[in-house]
């Protein structure tokens, strides 16, 4: 069945390299909007599955007129952004608000290929199929919440991808300060990450940061990898740290989840949590399998709140999750895991 994708953007050049890259992929561009009231017009008439929006455009934005084009159309929404600080904050907000993706405008026929433009449409259409045929995953959680271990780890490491901005402020605005540092994977350019540390601070009671070079992991803290350095784990006598590497250079994510796990796991033994959330792809694989052999735990992201279920899926397919968990019970579960607190039901 032919994937038909609407393309809403101010700029000729790139609607004319989106249609390029889109139409070579096999996918059908129903139709150009080149501003904003011309993009919801085509949305609504058109009903594509799948919509590239620019985030600036002049007169309204990209941001401006998602709520009105979710209105119109059930598309799935893939935002088109500059790596600027104000558009990463916008793009942000967007994610948060329901945009399946993103894609770095400044980087499209570059660094962002045609596979990886091919990637993500499909994976936008896979989604909005699902949610046109009203496929739910049941979700029954591994053990209630209320059986899992006291393990008292010293540390807590989280992978995810595709979903993990809106995933990340369930998550973090549901869970309390912990008395243990917090190393984030979130797959997403350099000049977003800062953004994204940022928005986690200002929307839930965590301090947040940008890991450095030789940086100190400390309690309550909730430390995010850099978008273009790997996290290594480092511990000289009781101080854990971090350096930041370009190795291994023939990996497909930096950062990786599944460097962090794995030099995690090196470094804390048995004393670790490592956890899994939406996002395709299969990064955190192999870093789990690694954190089980050391003695950690491993949580993963039930399919019925994954946006993806492409990384959760690879370590529960793998054996190597300890128990599996949808994210609204997953502060649940980390909580009981690292202080062996019940937390009350929160709303969603």
């Amino acid at each position: 069945m032919a994937v038909n994708v609407l393309i809403i953007d101010d700029s000729t050049t790139v609607c004319a390299m989106l249609t390029q890259m889109l139409t070579t992929a096999g996918f059908t561009v129903v139709g150009v909007g080149k501003n904003a009231d011309e993009g919801l017009q085509l949305a609504g008439k058109l009903k594509p599955d799948v919509i590239t929006l620019d985030i600036e455009m002049p007169g309204k934005s990209g941001i401006q007129i998602l709520p009105q084009l979710q209105k119109v159309c059930d598309a799935a929404v893939i935002m088109c952004s500059t790596l600027t600080n104000q558009a990463a904050s916008a793009t942000l907000q967007s994610l948060e608000k329901g945009a399946f993706d993103y894609i770095p405008k400044t980087e499209i026929g570059k660094s962002f290929t045609p596979d990886m433009l091919k990637e993500r449409v499909n994976n936008a259409y896979v989604y909005v199929i699902g949610k046109r045929k009203g496929e739910v995953a049941q979700y029954k959680p591994t053990v209630p919440v209320s059986s899992l271990p006291f393990m008292a780890p010293k540390a807590i490491v989280i992978g995810v991808s595709t979903g993990g901005p809106a995933a990340l402020h369930k998550l973090f605005t549901m869970l309390p300060v912990m008395p243990v540092p917090i190393v984030v994977v979130q797959h997403m350019p350099a000049a977003f990450v800062a953004s994204l540390a940022e928005r986690i601070a200002q929307q839930s009671k965590h301090k947040t940061s940008v890991a450095k070079d030789d940086h100190t992991f400390v309690p309550g803290e909730v430390c995010f990898a850099p978008g273009d350095k790997h996290v290594v784990f480092k511990k000289i006598q009781n101080r854990v740290y971090c350096d930041l590497s370009e190795e291994p250079k023939n990996i497909l994510h930096k950062p990786s989840a599944d460097v962090l796990f794995q030099t995690a796991a090196e470094v804390m033994g048995k004393d670790l949590l490592a956890v899994v959330l939406t996002g395709m792809g299969r990064d955190g694989a192999d870093g789990s399998k690694t954190v089980r052999l050391r003695g950690g735990m491993v949580l993963a992201e039930s399919k019925s709140s994954c946006v993806v279920y492409g990384m959760p899926k690879s370590v529960i397919d793998a054996k190597t999750a300890n128990f599996e968990f949808d994210l609204q019970d997953m502060a649940a579960a980390i909580t009981k895991i690292v202080t062996g607190k019940i937390l009350p039901p929160q709303s969603t």
